[in-house]
């Protein structure tokens, strides 16, 4: 006896699917534009589910749809800042290809630059307490936190390898010195009272001053 054939079955349209995930993509990007703006204007207590959706232009429910909570949403826009800080990094050439020196300089020029364009990162850099109460668990971050050092430590040591930086160097305490420097420059240099001029001349002072204290052959 042979078997009848299979009915067809149905499927979506390619077309219309790839509408529907352009879409789908799209208000995501809208819910989580919305809650960056509201973390960083109002903090982690300050921002609620609701005034996401509002501020969105989206029901509560699409909301849920994309996203299990406030938690959710949070670590969702922490990666995506970092992400964009990381292709921003390295658009300047962080982590480069070897020249430690050029590296360090890349980080700091470009992590100012698209903090500059972006109020959530540049919080976080300040420490802004409204914004690191809902960070603490934030795995994201503490693995952003994490690559970001040992980023770090491999250009050091590549620099101690080529010649380029003292052959002392203690690698680990350095990245943690630099890192902490960038903070601590950023923070300064948002405060208001900072003209953008003063701010590149700043910036020009400072790598000057790590780069005498790490560099090969160069005297303090």
């Amino acid at each position: 006896m042979t078997a009848s054939p299979r009915p067809p079955t149905a499927s979506l349209p390619r077309p219309a699917a790839a509408g529907r995930s352009r879409r789908a993509e799209e208000t995501r990007d809208r819910i989580l534009d919305a809650a960056a703006r509201l973390l960083a204007e109002r903090g982690w207590a300050g921002t609620t589910v609701e005034g996401i959706a509002a501020a969105a232009g989206v029901s509560k429910a699409l909301i849920y749809h994309h996203f299990r909570g406030k938690r959710a949403i949070l670590d969702a826009v922490v990666e995506r800042t970092i992400a964009q800080w990381d292709a921003a990094c390295r658009a300047e050439g962080w982590p480069g290809d070897g020249d430690a020196l050029a590296a360090l300089a890349a980080l700091q020029r470009s992590g100012i630059r698209y903090a500059r364009e972006n109020p959530l990162l540049r919080a976080l850099f300040q420490l802004d307490p409204r914004i690191l109460v809902g960070l603490t668990r934030s795995a994201p971050l503490r693995r952003a936190v994490a690559r970001l050092r040992e980023q770090l430590v491999d250009v050091l040591h590549t620099g101690v390898e080529r010649g380029q930086l003292r052959a002392d160097l203690d690698v680990n305490r350095t990245a943690d010195v630099v890192g902490l420097l960038h903070m601590a420059l950023l923070d300064h240099l948002f405060e208001d009272v900072w003209s953008p001029g003063f701010e590149d001349g700043l910036v020009d002072a400072s790598l000057d001053l790590v780069f005498r204290g790490i560099a090969a052959g160069r005297s303090s």
